[in-house]
């Protein structure tokens, strides 16, 4: 069965809507999948036929799961030095939003005077980023809940874009004292990505400080089955 699986995801074909620096589609430059994990996830690599380098920083982890429908995977890739990327907002946020859940980009770029410049977006995700990365999780709150229910209710959901939505959202409501709401939100991300230690910690640590200790145990438990 699982290898039935396996093949099954190696059958699937990923389909990218790449973006650069500028927010426009980059010329030579594509994504290709490597190995699928356990959960559906294939690792991505940025290949660039020009002369120039591209750092993939969208999805945050160089990963991706194919969506439930039709469309494409968003994607962000920007030349290395490339100062143009701290005007984009998309850009910005995916940068700050890596460094929030454990992945740092080199991008040659001092990122930090565009991320301080995030809360004040109009886009709710962005704005979500910029407070959470401010270290205002109670501002964040808001902008990201709104950001995840707005990647939840797509016609064609994209599990890379749920995840991190999930993960920032629950840990803006971990750190701000909402520790229902995280668990909820940690659940959302561990449905996307089942085997996820992130994910599964998170969830455990927001039930705990929930006074469920029991529930955070049996979670714990179980993966270790």
């Amino acid at each position: 069965m699982k290898l039935a699986i396996l093949l099954l995801f190696a059958a699937q074909s990923l389909h990218f809507d790449i973006t650069d620096a500028r927010g426009k589609k980059p010329s030579g430059v594509s994504i290709e999948t490597g190995d699928a994990d356990p959960d559906g996830w294939f690792t991505l690599k940025v290949v660039a036929k020009s002369k120039h380098d591209a750092v993939l920083i969208w999805p945050f982890d160089s990963k991706a799961k194919a969506p439930d429908g039709p469309g494409a995977i968003p994607a962000i890739a920007i030349e290395p030095g490339d100062r143009r990327a701290s005007g984009n907002g998309a850009v910005v946020a995916a940068i700050a939003a890596g460094a929030l859940l454990g992945s740092r980009h080199e991008a040659g770029i001092d990122f930090g005077p565009a991320i301080a410049k995030l809360s004040a977006s109009t886009d709710p995700f962005e704005k979500g980023v910029g407070l959470l990365y401010a270290n205002k999780p109670a501002d964040a709150i808001d902008p990201l809940g709104h950001a995840l229910r707005e990647r939840e209710r797509q016609l064609t959901r994209v599990p890379s874009e749920i995840y991190p939505a999930a993960m920032l959202y629950g840990k803006a409501s971990l750190e701000a004292g909402k520790f229902d709401e995280a668990a909820v939100a940690f659940l959302k991300a561990m449905n996307q990505r089942p085997s996820d230690p992130a994910a599964r910690k998170g969830r455990a640590e927001a039930l705990i400080k929930a006074g469920k200790a029991d529930a955070a145990r049996e979670l714990l438990e179980s993966h270790e089955q």
